[in-house]
């Protein structure tokens, strides 16, 4: 059975949607669509389309910023625990390039976050109908610094973590590097569960967001050889 559907291409790159990313959109944002509210309504496509927006925008700067540095791309896929881009050739043995790829998604965020409030006031002043607009703009803005700083998490396979090895590898070599920061991402992962734990139900992708990092930082302390996905 296939979960994917191809939404087509962007720069030669194939983009695809996994169902899941559609369920994960349809928990976060049902509240806007059972509020009986038009407002509500509104806003609550506008800002479906800001995530998807925001998260296809995240990969393609890992991607642009790999091709810099002549990695091909394979493919982006939308998945409901973020995007996974393919290389379909080895990134560079170099630190400094893999950093670079690594980052690029996180400083994508960042830079939409910045664009989102400076444009808030000029568009919602601009519009027929300001209120949905600066409510947008606002949540587009908060969802963007969240999607930069949880990224920027020390762990694997966010691109904090990657970033992290690429440098440790250098410095202690790929075994070591990668081992170390295995162990830094259990740490993260626990850390995000008893936040998670703490503030249930309405944390519960969370933590299961915390589950699905411990295990892969813990299997990378395990299997040095593992690759990664931004």
């Amino acid at each position: 059975m296939h979960t994917k559907l191809e939404l087509g291409r962007i720069a030669g790159i194939p983009i695809f949607l996994d169902m899941f990313f559609v369920l994960v959109l349809l928990f976060f944002s049902h509240r806007y669509f059972t509020a009986g509210d038009t407002m509500q309504l509104s806003a609550g496509i506008l800002i479906i389309a800001g995530i998807v927006a925001s998260v296809l925008l995240h990969e393609l700067a890992h991607a642009f910023v790999a091709r810099l540095f002549r990695v091909r791309i394979a493919e982006i896929t939308l998945t409901g625990l973020g995007g996974v881009i393919a290389f379909a050739s080895s990134l560079p043995p170099a630190a400094l390039p893999r950093i670079a790829i690594a980052l690029a998604g996180p400083l994508m965020n960042y830079l939409l976050y910045l664009g989102a409030l400076e444009i808030m006031p000029v568009a919602a002043s601009a519009a027929v109908d300001g209120r949905v607009i600066a409510f947008v703009l606002g949540e587009f803005a908060i969802i963007n610094l969240y999607f930069c700083l949880f990224n920027l998490l020390p762990a694997f396979p966010l691109d904090g973590g990657n970033a992290l090895d690429a440098l440790l590898g250098k410095l202690a070599g790929p075994t070591w590097g990668r081992r170390i920061v295995g162990g830094i991402g259990v740490v993260v992962a626990l850390l995000l569960a008893l936040w998670a734990i703490q503030t249930l139900p309405g944390s519960l992708f969370l933590l299961l967001l915390a589950f699905f990092i411990a295990e892969q930082n813990w299997n990378a302390m395990q299997d040095s050889g593992r690759g990664w996905r931004p």
